[in-house]
């Protein structure tokens, strides 16, 4: 996800200072690939009539935020549109909405958003749809009802009192949102509470508002129960002159007698028989659907029984191996088939789970496959990667081009004959590879070898992508999965994983809200989804079956794919308490782990604030998160393409410098492994790009300097640096901020940029290899840093500190860094002694290139390292 100013997450790339626009513009299916370019002035505007009805009949201010969405389900043209009138029923907009130009749209469906002003508040936190027939749609609203009505009859029979939403929070309450308010004191009789399955009713001992400051009345109430519905019942609740509404089991799931701690879930392959557990606590009736191919008709549908702790299960004889399998749920009444949360393998696109023999899946030599990760996660230099984008490029000389076993080839070579692939990697020196997202999503049909996306969409967790396999049938992705981290591991270098469990493709059609709905998802107590992740929906990672998931699928990527670290995705939205644990089991199976992620969200959470792992949260948890303090000092605000750095032209930063280089422990760090350093990332515009857009009339040798020196200070700062795939070739993308759609023409590895950028290359490897020679750039405590780092007085603009005392037992009793990025000579005072300089304008390394005593003058725009023995 974009990191954005201050660690707010957009997605899409847009201004901080409207990120409320950012909920819509990422509306459904925000990841799908491009649409098809046609012609312009093809489409027809659409014409829409909204009805608006708010009970306090005031219309003041408020409006609406519409947009266009095309075949592929992308949003475009957001734009403001009041309402033009008002009649009986409340405010009217009669609308023409423009196509949008460059895109094949979808005319079935229009997107909106009901709003106050310039998004000071929103009527529903969702995004919600009007569907068109013959270039016309005409919908009714009511406030705070999430519904959109297409009769003016339904949606004044709407307008009567009735219960939007309930939701059982323990085994006795329920918490219901109202359409109307009620007032207090309100006689438990006047509420009922019928097990409609059963033909029961509930007894309520009381009814009272949910917050108890408002003694008068509200439309938010708490009801007590005496006694205990049954959660795979449909139950329902009302109260007096307010229509019912059936109760939705919610945080009563986090109970322990529904919190199944078994290890079993999905499915369990033998040749004799085939087990299957699928936790659905509400499910009323649960079946097991078979088919003997991965597409053809269903051959045999098993009676799944009760299980423990809200578990269904069964066991299937005969060999099952190669064969598919879904889940029919029935809850409340409604039956859906769902793909296995806990598949391991799947047909094309996760249409079905494939039950297979892992042990199968394994390349040769799998079970020697080792990996022997820093000593430190200080030692790391962690390199982000697309599979696709790497070696995509026909220049890049290999074999299989943008597929996982791309990794596994050695001796290619590009234009020039430069290393290409893993070659280039270990001519780099970096450590470890993060490659990202490459579990299965859904943003591309995997049949299709023409579509792109970066894949931040997930569908099937447990499962790699096809998309990069050679083939997405059957179990090749998880075999050259498996043989990617082996070629790595051979070539000595680990492999990161880019997960995003904060969110999910889909809400209502996904597998989980198939199979216990409402209850894997945060939702408000008027039943819609939070949208925390800015991308309509964000996991309640805090709840017990949730965290258990999120847990079980990490170490099953550990231990079934030998990966040896993860980045999470808007980390802060999965919690303290969920990082804790998975931090805490993580290190247990592999003491060396790198775990690091976002600590930012994309929108507003209903997650705690006290939960959220903003940064400072992750003190003492054994990970690390995305020092964006560091990013935007260095390079500029990512928000604003004209913004300068530190490193970039601008001034007044070396104070946020130098809070970076000590590891940010005088900032939001406890020590230096907490803190990831970096200049950009997959998101927001290449380092390249940045620099050409803030320095657009400097020359390319002063842009090279730049880069240069953003990048000596991410390499020489303390904590954990990482880089951008390409950024030591000066990779671009044309300018394109959020190109996860954009294709392989933006995004493809141009190798001969390595050819064209040799002295910038080898400028990158020289600092790395300096960072891996010398321990003193990598210490391990705050204590550390604080003896051993010393500022020193130094120029306007300029930032030069010292490393002494063979810091952190390295074998340079003193290490002096001078940045100056300045377009002036920088003369700097020296403390005593002769000093040998390793670094210097466009060089960097080991060897010796000079020698000063008392002073030394650092050219312009240029990082200036020395030595003492």
């Amino acid at each position: 996800m974009t990191t954005g100013v201050n660690g707010f997450n957009a997605k899409k790339a847009l201004k901080a200072c409207v990120t409320t626009v950012l909920l819509v513009l990422l509306t459904t299916a925000i990841f799908a690939q491009s649409a098809p370019v046609k012609a312009a002035g093809t489409v027809p505007n659409v014409s829409v009539t909204v009805h608006y009805f708010r009970p306090d009949n005031t219309y003041d201010q408020w409006n609406l935020w519409m947009w266009n969405i095309d075949t592929a389900g992308n949003g475009h043209n957001g734009a403001s549109y009041n309402f033009t009138s008002q009649d009986s029923y409340g405010a009217v907009a009669t609308l023409s909405i423009p196509p949008d130009t460059t895109q094949t749209l979808n005319t079935a469906q229009v997107g909106f958003i009901v709003r106050k002003g310039d998004w000071q508040e929103k009527d529903i936190d969702a995004n919600r749809f009007i569907n068109i027939t013959n270039g016309k749609g005409e919908v009714w609203l009511v406030s705070g009802d999430p519904n959109v009505y297409t009769t003016l009859n339904d949606a004044l029979d709407a307008r009567k009192p009735h219960v939007v939403n309930a939701f059982l929070e323990d085994n006795r309450t329920v918490v219901a949102q109202l359409s109307n308010p009620i007032n207090f004191p309100y006689a438990p009789a006047d509420a009922s509470v019928v097990d409609i399955t059963s033909g029961k009713s509930i007894s309520v001992n009381s009814v009272t508002p949910y917050d108890p400051t408002k003694t008068t009345s509200s439309s938010l109430v708490t009801l007590k129960l005496n006694g205990v519905p049954d959660v795979t019942h449909s139950v329902n609740v009302a109260l007096k002159d307010v229509k019912a509404k059936t109760i939705i089991p919610r945080n009563v799931l986090n109970l322990p007698q529904y919190t199944y701690k078994g290890d079993d879930l999905g499915n369990r392959y033998d040749e004799s028989a085939t087990a299957f557990r699928v936790w659905a606590p509400t499910a009323s009736d649960v079946n097991l659907q078979l088919f003997n191919s991965e597409s053809g008709p269903l051959t045999q549908t098993v009676a799944m029984h009760k299980g423990d702790k809200g578990t269904w299960q069964a066991r299937v004889r005969g060999n099952l191996k190669n064969w598919y399998y879904l889940y029919q749920v029935t809850v409340q009444g409604q039956t859906q088939t769902a793909v296995d949360p806990y598949a391991t393998a799947i047909a094309v696109n996760g249409t079905r789970t494939m039950i297979v023999d892992l042990h199968d899946t394994n390349p040769a030599g799998w079970r020697f496959d080792t990996h022997k990760t820093p000593a430190q996660p200080e030692d790391a230099v962690i390199y982000e990667v697309h599979t696709r984008d790497f070696t995509i490029n026909p220049n890049s000389g290999v074999k299989n081009n943008g597929k996982f076993l791309a990794f596994t080839e050695t001796g290619t070579k590009g234009p020039g004959g430069v290393s290409t692939g893993v070659d280039s990697l270990k001519e780099l020196g970096v450590t470890d590879v993060q490659v990202m997202p490459a579990y299965g999503f859904a943003s591309i049909d995997e049949n299709n070898p023409d579509q792109y996306n970066w894949g931040y969409d997930p569908r099937n967790y447990n499962v790699p992508e096809g998309a990069y396999a050679t083939t997405p049938h059957g179990t090749t992705r998880i075999t050259e999965f498996k043989q990617m981290v082996q070629g790595l591991h051979k070539q000595g270098l680990g492999v990161i994983m880019d997960v995003v469990y904060n969110h999910t493709f889909t809400t209502k059609i996904s597998d989980f809200d198939k199979i216990v709905p409402g209850y894997y998802y945060r939702t408000d107590f008027s039943g819609a989804y939070t949208n925390g992740s800015g991308t309509g929906n964000e996991i309640a990672a805090e709840r017990p079956m949730v965290q258990k998931f999120i847990l079980d699928s990490v170490k099953y990527w550990v231990n079934e794919y030998h990966v040896d670290g993860f980045r999470f995705d808007l980390m802060a939205l999965l919690g303290v308490d969920t990082m804790k644990k998975i931090s805490t089991e993580l290190h247990e199976i592999n003491p060396g782990i790198l775990i690091h992620g976002e600590p930012w969200t994309g929108g507003t959470s209903a997650l705690p604030a006290n939960q959220l792992l903003t940064k400072g949260q992750q003190k003492g948890l054994n990970l690390a998160v995305f020092n964006d303090n560091l990013r935007n000092g260095l390079d500029g605000n990512v928000f604003d393409k004209s913004a300068q750095g530190f490193a970039t032209g601008a001034t007044g930063l070396t104070d946020v410098i130098k809070k970076g280089v000590e590891g940010s422990i005088n900032d939001f760090t406890a020590s230096p492994r907490e803190t990831i350093n970096y200049v950009t990332s997959h998101d927001n515009m290449t380092l390249w790009d940045k620099i050409a857009a803030s320095n657009p009339n400097d020359s390319a040798s002063d842009r090279i300097k730049m880069d240069e020196l953003a990048q000596a200070v991410v390499m020489t700062s303390q904590g954990i640096p990482f880089m951008q795939g390409g950024e030591e070739m000066l990779r671009s993308k044309g300018g394109n901020d959020n190109s996860y759609n954009a294709g392989d023409a933006v995004n493809q590895f141009d190798w001969s940029l390595k050819e064209q950028h040799k002295d910038v290359f080898s400028y990158y490897a020289g600092l790395i290899k300096l960072r891996d020679s010398h321990p003193a750039f990598r210490m391990t405590t705050a204590d550390q840093i604080k003896n051993d780092l010393v500022f020193l007085n130094s120029s306007d603009n300029t930032v030069a500190f010292m490393l002494k005392d063979h810091a952190n037992h390295d074998a340079w009793k003193n290490i002096m860094v001078v940045y100056n990025p300045n377009k002036t000579a920088a003369n700097v005072t020296l403390p005593a002694g002769n000093w040998n300089i390793v670094g210097t304008a466009n060089t960097m390394g080991q060897q010796v290139l000079g020698q000063a005593t008392a002073s030394a003058t650092v050219p312009p725009i240029t990082t200036m390292v020395l030595y003492q023995k």
